[in-house]
């Protein structure tokens, strides 16, 4: 029984501690484990670090593709290294290794799960806002027909190995949707961990393209777009002011109509941040014969 663990790394990291952490976890839980380091373009002084303080660790795999990417395509070319292990825990380098997550990832795992997700719990206000957003997210997740989105962290789970290969065969559009539809039929789990809600993503792990900023601006535009429309309509029959009583209908079926646009592009934006742009299996081909690779084939 052997995990592999996929660390992509977009920034510096405390490499060594995360080491440990899974080494501690893995030996605890009583399997064998390599750790994944997948590593970012200009990034070459980590590369460095990393071969030279595990020179002698046969466990510390590594590679560096050539050329800037984002973090969703360095875990669809490290999935591709990873169709011998048992299970694949992808944990994203924004986040530090968590012991307990590690370990109850596993657990779930070696209980049946095929596909164990992790989902952040937050206090206080926090807790009110997540609570609505994500609301109006899975309406609008609904409206565009996806089966379904689990709103865990989507670059932090365990993948049994059929979920890889499956991942790994899958139509270049529902490669990065890993959160998505791609899975039905897999029996799934959910870790969830508390988090201090002052707790803040580093931005160098923040990638937000042309798209989600596009869908951005509709959504908001079409927001304001039909909350005039309500105001325009409200205020008429609140001042005495004479409107035609089609024209007021009208203004109330733009509102709907604008809302509900609103929540389509604003889930359509998010979608485009948690799952990342659509990728062609030629461009991963590419990226593949070029990259270094450290204690791996």
């Amino acid at each position: 029984m052997k995990i592999g663990v996929v660390i992509p790394i977009l920034a510096d990291i405390d490499f060594n501690k995360a080491y440990e952490t899974i080494d501690k976890s893995c030996t605890e839980c009583g399997v064998d484990f390599d750790v994944i380091f997948a590593i970012n373009a200009k990034l070459n002084v980590v590369f460095t670090k990393i071969r030279g303080a595990f020179s002698d660790a046969s466990k510390v795999k590594a590679f560096m593709v050539d050329r800037s990417v984002d973090e969703h395509m360095l875990i669809s070319v490290a999935l591709k290294k990873c169709v011998n292990y048992d299970a694949t825990i992808i944990y994203s380098s924004k986040e530090e290794v968590n012991s307990d997550v590690v370990k109850a990832f596993i657990t779930s795992w070696q209980a049946g799960y095929k596909i164990v997700y992790l989902k952040k719990v937050y206090t206080g206000i926090k807790k009110c806002t997540r609570a609505i957003s994500n609301g109006i997210y899975k309406l609008g997740i609904k409206m565009l027909g996806v089966y379904k989105d689990n709103l865990a962290e989507n670059d932090i789970q365990l993948l049994d190995n059929d979920v890889v290969l499956t991942l790994n065969q899958l139509p270049e559009k529902s490669r990065q949707l890993r959160t998505l539809d791609s899975f039905v039929g897999y029996s799934t789990d959910i870790v969830h961990l508390q988090v201090d809600s002052r707790e803040k993503v580093n931005p160098l792990f923040v990638e937000k393209t042309k798209d989600y900023y596009k869908n951005s601006i509709i959504s908001i535009t079409s927001f304001l777009i039909a909350l005039l429309c309500a105001i325009g309509s409200s205020l008429c029959l609140i001042l005495n002011l004479k409107m035609p009583f089609y024209a007021h209908l009208i203004l109330w079926i733009s509102f709907v109509v604008f809302l509900i646009l609103s929540m389509i592009f604003n889930t359509r934006k998010t979608l485009i941040f948690r799952a990342g742009k659509p990728v062609e299996r030629s461009e991963i081909n590419a990226l593949n014969d070029k990259i270094e690779f450290y204690n791996m084939f």
